[in-house]
């Protein structure tokens, strides 16, 4: 049956493809849950999204080819064009080769390094999954990204496409929340997911991507930009913005709306899930996000002055109390800062001590592609000195432990690399305010996921993977 849906699934993305490959490419993050459908040819697994990137990077790798050998040309000159030239396949990795693809392949390089390491340890079929699905399949996407979509129109279009795939899993996780029906254990919303906390590695980013998407046109509606104006100009400036007024109707646009309604929709499921990490990181991002629009931004002068400024983190402050307002007289809430007992705080602090201790024997590969779990099984009580509170754990709860774990020092020197090559993006001069705007509204995005991953792990796992080199190539 999963293989008939597969089929279903896979056939109309073809014809998708070739019907309108752009916009296809632009929809694509709709499907990114459908890593959750799996099937086998032979022995090897498959999941429905990692095919519709492959066919996606096919169809690309076909039209370029095309394009390119078209004409009367002899093969010698064809093959040149393929290579070099202008739109040839090396011009994006030559222009960005520092920046994103040295960095992309110093971290697959550690990957296979891991999966080196856990061959040796007879573990070579789960790390060759891995490898296929977690780091090199959405590398692909990344790059299909940064080769397909040209201008902002298109770019904001692919996270629009985001926003309804974080928007579907949130009324999921708001449906369980409502009629008790869960599926996990602790009775956190989840979505499809095995654990909240995947439902809110998956969300947090679109969150905070609405709030900056309504506020960016709450900007542009409302306020001024900062241009150095003479006195008589600004006097006539102020004199017409008193007969010129915005309708409201130009304000609430069917987009806007929907924006409003994945702002509230998706902040209810944050919340649901109960993920502290989730929603610290939406605050922390916010925050970062309103000191650089109000004193650096095109509009910094319409903000008023300090005093009005403040309410702004104010309000953002109030989001946050709120959402943990929700939470207070639950258990997670009641143990949230318990290192005494067993809590998802002193869970974390014993998963990140085995961590450290395991990763101290073996700095530069790390422990295996994938082998963190069964690692942390063997030698976790050994290591601690006593019995964990939690006999199995998939991952350590944090994106540099993670990335060390799987991919070694060379994981944790591209990781690095890469945070400082989008972080950088924003200090490009040649930049218009429109595409600074995009820049930081990216940049907020890849906060949350930083933030986030500080007490879990937003990188290792097929759907997240995907808004993360999502994230990157938008930006770069």
């Amino acid at each position: 049956m999963v293989e008939i849906v597969a089929l279903i699934l896979l056939s109309f993305w073809t014809v998708f493809l070739i019907y309108d490959f752009k916009k296809a490419v632009i929809f694509l993050p709709v499907f990114f849950p459908l890593y959750l459908v799996k099937f086998q040819v032979g022995f090897v697994p498959f999941n429905v999204i990692e095919v519709m990137v492959y066919l996606t990077g096919l169809f690309l790798f076909g039209k370029f080819v095309k394009k390119r050998i078209s004409g009367k040309v002899n093969w010698i000159e064809k093959l040149k064009k393929l290579g070099w030239g202008d739109g040839a396949i090396f011009k994006d990795v030559k222009a960005r080769f520092f920046k994103l693809f040295l960095p992309a392949i110093v971290l697959a390089l550690g990957s296979v390094a891991g999966l080196y390491l856990s061959h040796l340890f007879g573990s070579t079929i789960p790390a060759l999954g891995i490898l296929k699905g977690w780091v090199l399949m959405p590398m692909l996407y990344g790059w299909i990204v940064i080769r397909v979509l040209d201008d902002i129109e298109e770019k904001k279009a692919t996270l629009y496409a985001y926003l309804v795939a974080s928007l579907l899993l949130s009324l999921w996780g708001i449906y369980q929340a409502v009629t008790g029906d869960f599926i996990t254990i602790d009775e956190r919303a989840s979505g499809p997911f095995e654990s909240a906390n995947y439902l809110a590695l998956f969300i947090a980013p679109a969150f905070a991507l609405s709030c900056v998407l309504i506020w960016q046109r709450l900007e542009e509606n409302f306020l001024e930009k900062y241009e150095e104006k003479s006195v008589i100009k600004r006097f006539f400036d102020k004199a017409k913005s008193l007969f010129v007024k915005i309708e409201i109707k130009d304000v609430l646009s069917p987009v806007f709306v929907f924006e409003l309604v994945c702002f509230v929709l998706i902040g209810m499921a944050l919340v649901a899930s109960r993920s502290y990490g989730g929603i610290l990181g939406v605050v922390g991002a916010l925050v970062i996000y309103a000191a650089y629009v109000i004193f650096l931004s095109v509009y910094r002068n319409g903000y008023g002055g300090l005093l009005k400024k403040i309410s702004i983190f104010v309000v953002i402050a109030l989001i946050g109390v709120t959402a943990f307002w929700s939470q207070i007289g639950t258990s997670k809430m009641n143990d949230f800062l318990a290192f005494d007992r067993q809590s998802s705080s002193s869970v974390r602090v014993q998963t990140w001590t085995i961590t450290l201790k395991l990763i101290e024997e073996n700095p530069f590969l790390g422990l295996g592609l994938g082998r963190f779990q069964t690692v942390y099984e063997e030698r976790g009580a050994e290591l601690l000195g006593v019995e964990p509170y939690e006999e199995t754990m998939l991952h350590p709860h944090n994106l540099v432990l993670s990335t060390w774990a799987n991919a070694g020092m060379a994981g944790v020197i591209a990781l690095a690399w890469l945070i400082v090559a989008v972080f950088w993006s924003l200090k490009n001069k040649k930049l218009s305010i429109e595409e600074r705007r995009f820049v930081a509204l990216i940049l907020t995005m890849f906060l949350v996921v930083l933030l986030h991953g500080v007490v879990d792990q937003p990188l290792w796992k097929n759907d997240l993977a995907l808004i993360w080199w999502m994230i990157i190539c938008l930006v770069m």
